[in-house]
């Protein structure tokens, strides 16, 4: 991208500040994994650095499970300009039962934007000290909940919900999508439930 994207702007907020607004709302304990412990001063936070250096979001998730107070934690990135509470708070509620609770969004998980256990820990440090960072490659030793895309669409459209930046050329397009109506939040499903 070449620059941080958690300070990009959308809709007059940083992508980290979107995020966090929206997490508040559904949980009571806002964990950020980070190598640089002064990036963000958002007040009520806790911020992590990875315990596996260099792991990419692999690590991250491994350093938040490893700090949650609670059993399960939402792990979504900042990347995501377009996701909202009554998502996390949808995923969360699916959690029992299962170790992780995952989106399928045209035949891909969506491992960025999902429920997790701490008791996924040894299965995701496992594939840590195997150097293996691509973070579905632990579902196979954890009871995993597919969400199929149709159940999601009660949300808005996926392409819009799971949209996330990567390249300037992403945010370009973002930005031209909003004036087609992209980002405009809907007020027909019922607040967030608190998890």
């Amino acid at each position: 991208m070449g620059q941080d994207k958690t300070f990009m702007s959308f809709n007059n907020e940083t992508l980290i500040e979107h995020t966090v607004k929206e997490l508040q709302s559904v949980t009571d304990e806002i964990i950020i994994a980070s190598n640089d412990l002064s990036k963000y001063n958002i007040s009520g936070l806790v911020e992590v650095r990875d315990i596996f250096p260099d792991m990419g979001p692999l690590g991250g998730m491994h350093a938040g499970l490893t700090a949650a107070k609670n059993d399960y934690a939402f792990v979504v990135s900042s990347d995501l300009p377009m996701f909202h509470a009554r998502l996390a708070s949808y995923l969360l509620e699916r959690r029992k039962g299962y170790d992780v609770v995952v989106p399928e969004i045209h035949g891909y998980w969506e491992p960025l934007c999902a429920v997790y256990a701490r008791d996924c820990l040894a299965a995701i440090e496992k594939c840590l000290r195997a150097d293996i960072r691509q973070v579905s490659q632990f579902y196979q030793d954890v009871k995993v909940l597919k969400i199929k895309e149709a159940e999601l669409r009660i949300f808005g459209k996926t392409e819009e919900l799971f949209y996330n930046l990567n390249t300037p050329e992403d945010y370009q397009a973002l930005v031209r999508r909003k004036k087609d109506g992209w980002g405009v939040k809907s007020t027909i499903l019922d607040e967030p439930k608190r998890i």
